[in-house]
């Protein structure tokens, strides 16, 4: 790919955009320093997001398993990161994907998630989980 050089948007506080990224565009709930109960990682999946984008609330997910569609048909999905993971946009997440060896070494695969999956219809009906998680919720840890 050809070198392009874009100055991405930039955000006084990216974890306070983060957040609200989150709850406004992507239907994430966010709980912060706010360690999971049992009964929420009893029938949910729970995984490690490497890089939050501030811009738009997806996170970056890297494969570290072998099966990778618990991300895809779990009911609901816990996403951990931390606040230091917390990125302006998506251009600087994908310059730190891209100097990062570490992503793609044994895995193949990685995947940007923003919140729940929607749908809706002509006539507006939206639905969630028609592809994916109902909910997704994101812990922003220290």
């Amino acid at each position: 790919m050809p070198e392009i050089n874009i100055d991405g948007i930039k955000f006084d506080n990216p974890v306070e955009q983060f957040i609200n990224a989150c709850k406004t565009i992507s239907g994430a709930e966010v709980k912060i320093d706010t360690p999971l109960s049992a009964d929420e990682r009893g029938e949910t999946s729970t995984v490690k997001g490497d890089i939050a984008v501030a811009e738009n609330g997806c996170i970056w997910i890297p494969q570290r398993e072998d099966d990778r569609s618990f991300l895809f048909k779990s009911e609901h999905l816990n996403i951990i990161v931390s606040r230091k993971d917390v990125v302006n946009n998506m251009h600087e997440a994908y310059d730190r994907i891209a100097a990062s060896q570490e992503y793609f070494k044994e895995y193949k695969f990685g995947t940007f998630i923003s919140g729940p999956s929607k749908t809706a219809d002509i006539e507006g009906a939206l639905v969630y989980g028609a592809q994916a998680a109902r909910s997704v919720t994101v812990y922003l840890v220290d």
